[in-house]
């Protein structure tokens, strides 16, 4: 497999990964029993919808951690890490920076707007928002990323060993995969104990994070560093087999299913032996979709077709654009009399498709935006 084949199919996945968190964001409007703090809830809901959900969310974002991992090293022993960090900054931390400050608080001030809360965007803004509605929408994932890509930059001026690393090819044994869905289990467990596994914390209004799944984003950012030094996907390295990862996907994912619906999970504070059996069948759901995704892709999706080349051109900003786009279509839609799944289907769909028709006709046709974006 070439270079080039390798880019594609990775990047294709991650275009993959966005259209999945499209629906996921979609999908939380018209689930039962969404989070109260959510954008726009529609009083039309459908189990399937809460299925999508509690799916989608395990795996796509470790996902994303992994394929930046993969593609970080390279880039900073190419730019060296004064470099590697200056690019990282502007392609990462400025729109993180603009995302934070200027388009979370607008896309938070539809909690107040779906719902009839008489305080004016501009006071939502000056008092509400860095209260307990503080949030940074999707663009958490950007700090916590450049956070990553800055420790990963000290870390190698620091040390001689990772300057000098080269791609050695090796497959990984049963024991990697074990041992590494060891570790990201017990952190999990372990902070569960003191997290609910879905609340939202910040580190002083700088970084937010799920704090159960923390060590996950930095388990799986690693992860890509060692498969990308490992020459995973190419010659000599390790080319994962779609059949057994998906099978442990499957299994994994409907056990999953069946505990998030079980009344075992009701509690505000589970059991701790039922945390450990939800940390167990997480972790190995999130490790297995990774893998197998993986497989599927390399395998089936690596060309450079025009639909997936433009996904993959579009992915980036698509994810940072398509809150300012779906949300407010889901409060549009609240004046809509259809079926659930109907109006449901119909958000995601436009969700994604003006998404795509915006950064691809738009953003990326601004010279100041298309070297970002």
């Amino acid at each position: 497999m070439t270079s080039s084949t390798r880019i594609n199919f990775l990047g294709n996945l991650r275009a993959f990964v966005v259209l999945l968190v499209i629906v996921l964001h979609g999908a939380l409007t018209y689930m039962v029993n969404p989070p109260t703090w959510w954008y726009v809830i529609d009083r039309q809901n459908h189990p399937l919808f809460t299925t999508l959900v509690l799916l989608i969310d395990v795996p796509i974002m470790q996902i994303m951690f992994f394929i930046s991992g993969y593609f970080a090293l390279p880039s900073l022993q190419k730019r060296g890490a004064a470099g590697f960090s200056r690019e990282k900054f502007m392609r990462i931390g400025l729109p993180w920076l603009a995302g934070v400050l200027l388009l979370a608080p607008p896309t938070t001030y539809l909690i107040y707007l779906s719902r009839a809360v008489p305080v004016s965007l501009l006071d939502f803004w000056r008092r509400d928002f860095w209260g307990e509605l503080f949030q940074q929408s999707v663009y958490w994932y950007l700090g916590v990323l450049l956070a990553l890509f800055l420790l990963l930059a000290l870390v190698y001026e620091s040390s001689e060993r990772l300057r000098k690393l080269a791609v050695e090819p090796a497959r990984p044994g049963w024991k990697v995969f074990v041992g590494f869905g060891a570790v990201m289990t017990a952190s999990y467990f372990f902070l569960n104990l003191f997290y609910h596994v879905d609340s939202w914390n910040h580190f002083w209004y700088l970084f937010l994070f799920q704090p159960v799944r923390l060590p996950l984003y930095a388990g799986y950012f690693c992860l890509g560093l060692f498969a990308q030094q490992k020459g995973w996907f190419g010659p000599g390295g390790y080319v994962p087999q779609a059949a057994g990862w998906l099978a442990a996907c499957a299994l994994s994912g409907l056990l999953y299913l069946g505990l998030r619906f079980s009344p075992l999970m009701a509690p505000v504070d589970p059991l701790p032996a039922v945390k450990l059996y939800n940390a167990i069948l997480f972790n190995t759901f999130c490790l297995s979709s990774l893998m197998g995704l993986l497989a599927v892709f390399q395998a089936r999706v690596s060309g450079d077709g025009r639909i997936w080349t433009s996904l993959s051109n579009s992915s980036y900003g698509m994810y940072f654009f398509h809150p300012v786009i779906l949300y407010p279509l889901t409060l549009v839609l609240l004046l809509v009399d259809l079926p659930a799944l109907l109006k449901g289907s119909l958000a995601i769909v436009l969700g994604i498709g003006l998404s795509w028709l915006f950064v691809s006709q738009v953003v990326r046709r601004l010279p100041w935006l298309r070297d970002v974006f």
